[in-house]
């Protein structure tokens, strides 16, 4: 980490102001490129997850990319779907993270048509279902993420 000294005078605290506007003008397009690479891993897991899923079930993702934000980036899955792959449905549901929406066994169901609630199971293209599994895409990205962190940041800042 960098050291500044700063001696008690004008000069020097002007000094040491445009120090520190050089390390941030420095500094910050390497934290982008971080935050780049890093929702690029994300969302490189996150397909390969979702490439997995099982087709019969019905459940697809329309999108899945890695988005600039003001300060860093995002990833972003969008879809119909997008819940019951990552949660799963029926008797398979993970609620893995808090959401803004109830994750449990029948919610959907107790909102939509409410055939699992009231019989236990549903048909999809002639298979009987009592759930789908949670598989998780935007968990496992943010795992893999976690784990490339330390390798990415020594790439970028070369240490």
């Amino acid at each position: 980490m960098k050291t500044l000294t700063i001696e008690l005078s004008v000069e020097s605290c002007k000094k040491a102001l445009e120090e520190l506007k050089k390390y941030q003008r420095d500094i910050k397009p390497k934290l982008q490129e971080v935050c780049r690479r890093l929702a690029e891993i994300g969302r490189d897991e996150a397909l390969s997850v979702i490439s997995g899923i099982n087709p019969m079930e019905g459940n697809s993702v329309d999108r899945v990319d890695a988005v600039p934000t003001d300060n860093g980036y995002k990833i972003v899955m969008e879809g119909a779907d997008v819940y019951f792959i990552e949660f799963g449905t029926g008797d398979q549901t993970d609620a893995h993270y808090d959401t803004s929406v109830p994750v449990a066994w029948g919610t959907w169901s107790a909102e939509d048509k409410q055939i699992l609630w009231n019989q236990g199971f549903w048909y999809y293209n002639k298979v009987q279902y009592t759930g789908t599994p949670a598989y998780m895409p935007m968990y496992r990205a943010e795992k893999k993420m976690r784990e490339e962190m330390p390798r990415v940041v020594k790439e970028v800042f070369g240490k």
